[in-house]
């Protein structure tokens, strides 16, 4: 009997794991709105007596859409690369500077989910938050912007002859930052087929051409390169080589 009962003690300590084949590549698409932080300036205008500039969203010139290929090292931890186009637009500040620029993104990325980190079975709370994930990555842009260079009778233009900004811009490094959550559509063998994803997106540049305005320090202030956010949706269908993993 005392045999019997520490054997049933032994096996009720002994945690149980599960385990899940899922496809370790993924390709997708995505798509969304974005939002520009340049250096323009919004406010009582210091050109136009009685105008006050006010930053207008213009939906349909900030907008982004692409592509992805990812790597799943585990269903919670992937890696891979994605190639946007980007749109961004903002119009006329108080010193009269507008601009609708366009470009390309490449990223390398990589994702990490919470349910890589908990034991998420345990909890309704901490299943829920499971697919809750954020991401770091490197990247490179290219393109080109609608500023017209100083003294031209074109609009937009740079202002003044120390703006040191252009009309086109490539090699631009970026640092993409991005919190999201996505939700898994299984197949008739409960694997992972399908994700749907959504994030929101900070890439800041490491420089101040995106907008085309670029005031030389020496004589302005400005301490700030461009950035800009993102707000998109995805999807993704995974194939390819089996993972196992153990839950």
């Amino acid at each position: 009997m005392k045999k019997l009962i520490f054997i049933l003690l032994l096996f009720g300590s002994i945690k149980s794991y599960s385990q899940a084949n899922f496809s370790r590549i993924a390709i997708g698409v995505n798509g969304g709105l974005t939002k520009p932080y340049t250096g323009l300036s919004y406010g009582p205008s210091t050109t136009i007596p009685g105008y006050v500039a006010k930053d207008t969203y213009v939906i349909a010139d900030n907008k982004t859409f692409g592509g992805s290929l990812d790597y799943y090292f585990t269903p919670f931890i992937n890696a891979g690369i994605s190639y946007d186009k980007i749109s961004i637009r903002q119009e006329a500040d108080k010193y009269n500077r507008a601009y609708i620029s366009n470009f390309s993104a490449i990223e390398f990325k990589g994702k990490v989910s919470v349910g890589q980190f908990v034991d998420f079975s345990s909890t309704p709370f901490l299943y829920s938050f499971r697919n809750l994930n954020v991401g770091l990555g490197l990247g490179l842009i290219n393109g080109s912007n609608n500023v017209s260079d100083f003294g031209s009778t074109a609009f937009p233009r740079r202002e003044n002859s120390h703006d040191l900004g252009k009309s086109k811009f490539s090699g631009v490094i970026s640092l993409p930052f991005s919190i999201g959550y996505f939700i898994n559509i299984y197949n008739s063998y409960q694997e992972p087929k399908v994700v749907l994803g959504i994030d929101y997106k900070l890439v800041y540049t490491l420089s101040d051409d995106l907008d085309g305005y670029n005031n030389d320090p020496s004589y302005f202030s400005n301490k700030l390169n461009d950035a800009y956010t993102s707000f998109s949706f995805s999807i993704k269908y995974l194939f390819g080589p089996k993972g196992l993993y153990y839950r």
